[in-house]
């Protein structure tokens, strides 16, 4: 099936694309983009507690580093994997 292209599947079964629209709005919260459902699937895998300790990691690390100007205003679901630096920083976090 290589060689379909889909708005829904990304060009030529890529990553899914996802309109501005579907962002879920989080007051404060401005870089970090994600879509209803994958929100509520991470809420659901971590709690509102880590998952806003979360997001609120990954949006300084977007606003303030250079390395992460190639993630700015894209779908920010993959940097919330169980194994990644973004939940294991949020776990150890002291708030």
């Amino acid at each position: 099936m290589s060689g379909f292209s889909s708005v829904k599947n990304g060009q030529k079964g890529g990553r899914p694309r996802y309109s501005i629209n579907d962002k879920i709005q989080i007051p404060d919260i401005e870089f970090v983009i994600l879509t209803p459902d994958q929100y509520g699937s991470l809420l659901e895998k971590y709690g509102f507690e880590l998952l806003k300790k979360a997001i609120n990691i990954l949006e300084d690390w977007l606003k303030t580093s250079p390395k992460a100007e190639k993630y700015r205003g894209k779908n920010n679901y993959a940097h919330f994997r169980a194994d990644g630096w973004v939940i294991n920083s949020a776990k150890f976090k002291n708030l």
